[in-house]
């Protein structure tokens, strides 16, 4: 009896000294990522750090983190970094800003600075965005690949000629994969004329504007070109029951709609959709509002997010009687991915004689889910700035 005891106790301990070293193993290998941090003095480390002017995003966003490092600079007080906590290279993490483009147009730039990387696996990419409206119509970008790779401070530099209608200059540092990577003196300024451009066109086109195809139909019909525009425009507070939405059959599989505590759910179902859309279409008569001096048609609402890949924000279109837009803005250059409590939301489009419908809604690119609540639509008696929320210049490149 005491042998069999002895022996029961024996494999006890066996089993459970195998149990601990596996999962210090696992432990281990989690944290390996973790390893080259304790080399550095990190002077914060959270989601998003607060740093003006700069926009942070990130899928999954539960992986990556943001920070600050007093230690890591090329010659300032602070660089900024991004990290991917575990060894999972099927995510992405950028920060960006944006600026207005008339101070660049029809001249050469120069978008430079430093990046310095930890356990790279996979790529570091700066990318210069030039856009009109919403479209990029030019993307200018260099890229750095590594396998469990350090680097230390590399200096690049994007050149690229700047069209008389660009609207916007959209510029980013992202690290593809996972390690850590650290950006710092970032910089915008002219560039030599004898310096070679690098920029490409983008040469995407909206369905609505190709010839018939299975794309654009699906696409008109998830933006909400092909529903009858119905009557019953009302200011202020909009109803938030599923009923008085509209979300096309199109994207049955895809994203599904539905209310859940006040609020408006937009969803996705599978791993890789492309664009959901839930919306309200009205027809609109401009004459009345036009003798009131009305400007313009806000739309403002509370919206918050999660684990979204690529995009959620609102949206609007005016279009006139054939359905040709007259303005339309998603807050392209504000919107984001990841995930973010309730936040107030609002777009603003101008009128005219010829605004005869009105859209707008909220959308979801890839995956994810986006909440909606107080939708409200209201006049505006002041001409309406359009992008506001550019800044004029670069600004806080050092990330102080």
């Amino acid at each position: 009896m005491t042998i069999a005891l002895r022996t029961i106790g024996f494999l006890l301990i066996l089993c459970c000294t195998a149990f601990i070293y596996s999962a210090i193993h696992d432990r281990s290998v989690q944290l390996s990522h973790f390893d080259f941090l304790s080399n550095h003095h990190i002077l914060s480390i959270e989601e998003k750090p607060d740093l003006k002017d700069w926009h942070f995003s990130a899928y999954p966003n539960e992986i990556y983190r943001f920070g600050l490092s007093d230690k890591e600079v090329v010659d300032g007080k602070k660089s900024l970094f991004i990290v991917n906590k575990l060894p999972s290279q099927n995510g992405v993490a950028a920060v960006r800003q944006s600026i207005k483009a008339q101070s660049f147009h029809s001249k050469k730039i120069e978008f430079s600075g430093y990046f310095k990387a930890s356990n790279l696996a996979g790529d570091v990419t700066l990318m210069l965005d030039i856009l009109d409206d919403d479209d990029i119509i030019r993307r200018a970008d260099v890229k750095f690949n590594g396998t469990n790779s350090d680097l230390e401070w590399q200096q690049f530099s994007i050149i690229a000629d700047i069209p008389a209608n660009s609207s916007a200059l959209s510029y980013s540092g992202f690290l593809h994969g996972s390690g850590q990577v650290w950006f710092d003196n970032f910089e915008i300024k002219l560039a030599p004329d004898n310096a070679t451009d690098i920029s490409y066109p983008i040469s995407y086109t909206l369905p609505k504007d190709e010839a018939p195809s299975a794309e654009r139909t699906k696409y008109l019909n998830i933006v909400g070109y092909n529903t009858e525009p119905v009557d019953g425009f009302t200011l202020g507070a909009q109803i938030i029951a599923l009923s008085t939405w509209f979300i096309s059959d199109t994207l049955d599989g895809e994203y599904q709609a539905s209310n859940e505590d006040n609020a408006l759910l937009l969803e996705s179902l599978i791993d890789a959709p492309d664009l959901g859309v839930v919306l309200k279409r009205y027809n609109f008569n401009a004459t009345n509002p036009l003798k009131l001096n009305v400007k313009g048609i806000k739309f403002r609402a509370q919206m918050k997010h999660q684990f979204v890949k690529s995009v959620a924000s609102i949206w609007m279109r005016i279009e006139d009687k054939d359905t040709n837009p007259l303005a339309f803005d998603n807050l392209r250059y504000a919107s984001s991915g990841g995930t973010s409590d309730w936040q107030d939301i609002e777009v603003t489009l101008p009128i005219d004689e010829n605004a005869a419908i009105i859209s707008f809604g909220a959308l979801l690119v890839s995956k994810g889910k986006l909440w909606l609540r107080n939708p409200h639509i209201e006049y505006v008696y002041e001409p309406v700035q359009r992008n506001t929320h550019l800044l004029i210049k670069p600004s806080n490149l050092s990330f102080e």
